[in-house]
């Protein structure tokens, strides 16, 4: 998948994750976890020089390829997930924010599972894993892929409003609008994340 559908599906980790956790609405926690959530949805690129995250961080892309590391093997990993968490609890970040880049960067992989290619989420074992069948996965920059992330956004728009719906509620010109948002929401996703 290209970069801006990792923008979004790490969006929706970090929102589902910030208002399954109740998390207070405008504070600038909230705002630098959903950012970080945001760059490090597509990070996982960095394996591959001609991605959109490899050139702009080139020296990291260059030098993960001359170690022979392959596009969607040690940084689309199991291995990779666990380290990064260690990494994160090694800064200072609130829970919070370390949750959302977790789960930001950990939708990448998630993401990619639907393509084609699959990833070699036990790497450094050689096994390609993908949910779909080949017939029905979603290839890069396809007609499939744009509709679905054009499906996210409509979901990432509609659990953005559900999480600003206790700020938009003091606003009776808004409150009718984001309650109708809400409503048409189905109802395993309001159980998910009232609990």
């Amino acid at each position: 998948m290209i970069y801006k559908t990792h923008h979004v599906a790490a969006l929706i980790g970090a929102e589902l994750w910030l208002i399954h956790t109740h998390q207070p609405v405008l504070t600038w926690q909230t705002a630098v976890a959903l950012l970080g959530a945001y760059f490090a949805g597509p990070a996982a690129d960095v394996d591959q020089p001609q991605s959109y995250v490899g050139q702009r961080i080139w020296p990291l892309a260059i030098a993960l390829s001359g170690l022979g590391i392959r596009h969607r093997t040690l940084t689309h990993s199991l291995l990779f997930l666990a380290g990064l968490w260690g990494v994160l609890q090694l800064l200072p970040l609130s829970d919070m924010i370390r949750w959302a880049i977790w789960i930001g960067y950990a939708s990448h992989p998630l993401i990619d599972l639907f393509n084609e290619e699959g990833v070699e989420l036990l790497w450094p074992l050689r096994i390609r894993v993908r949910l779909l069948p080949r017939f029905l996965s979603i290839p890069v920059e396809s007609f499939a892929e744009t509709l679905l992330r054009g499906v996210m956004t409509l979901c990432s728009f509609w659990l953005l409003t559900l999480y600003l719906h206790p700020v938009v509620t003091k606003l009776p010109l808004l409150r009718p609008i984001t309650d109708g948002i809400i409503q048409l929401m189905p109802s395993a996703i309001q159980t998910f994340i009232n609990k």
